[in-house]
């Protein structure tokens, strides 16, 4: 009776040595399952907030070029300046030759420092131009430049395949350049259309009226 009750208690603590190890093993490979997951959520956690955050960076260049096309072209004035090599050039000018591509005299440039910095109109000669891919504002500092080169450059936009332009003229008609050509004297256009075509987004069109 000693040794049967002896044989049967080996028997158990063989039976519970072995049922512990397969838990451990069962543990470790839902451990394993869950860990696969876990990391195959975090990449793609990961992966979506880049693609969040580079998409919020180019709604915010976006919103920019046309923040500032806004400010620029809405108070474009009708005034013309000397260049450095003192011609006359028109208030404006579109599709120059060489980088800049529409070129501009704006009103409202205002000068906060005006008490400390040198003395300079409130009229800004701002051009904007491709480089490449990309949109390039810039201006001069004096409205009659002493300096063919711009004063300041700022990248607007990235990943520009092309811009184009069209002109609404006092007649209420659409033109693709300006001055119109065989027109002695149009003036100033009522309106003028944007199109850029992204490499992202396609064409984005706006349409900015100018003052007056």
């Amino acid at each position: 009776m000693t040794g049967l009750a002896g044989q049967t208690g080996l028997a158990g603590q063989q039976s519970e040595r072995a049922f512990t190890l397969i838990e451990l093993l069962v543990a470790m490979f839902l451990m394993a399952i869950l860990g696969t997951a876990g990391f195959q959520m975090l990449f793609q956690i990961t992966a979506t907030r880049d693609r969040i955050d580079q998409q919020s960076m180019r709604l915010s260049e976006l919103q920019r070029t046309f923040y500032w096309l806004a400010e620029d072209v809405t108070q474009i004035a009708d005034r013309p300046v000397r260049s450095a090599i003192d011609s006359q050039l028109a208030p404006l000018q579109f599709n120059l030759q060489g980088e800049t591509l529409f070129e501009f005299t704006r009103a409202g440039w205002s000068n906060p420092a005006a008490d400390v910095s040198p003395v300079r109109s409130n009229l800004q000669r701002v051009a904007y131009a491709l480089d490449d891919d990309k949109l390039i504002r810039q201006y001069w500092y004096h409205l009659d430049s002493i300096d063919e080169a711009p004063t300041r450059r700022r990248q607007m936009l990235s990943g520009v395949e092309t811009l184009s332009f069209r002109f609404l003229d006092r007649a209420g008609e659409w033109k693709e350049s300006w001055p119109p050509p065989d027109v002695e004297d149009p003036g100033m256009p009522l309106a003028i259309e944007f199109t850029l075509e992204l490499n992202d987004y396609g064409e984005i069109s706006r349409v900015f009226a100018l003052p007056g």
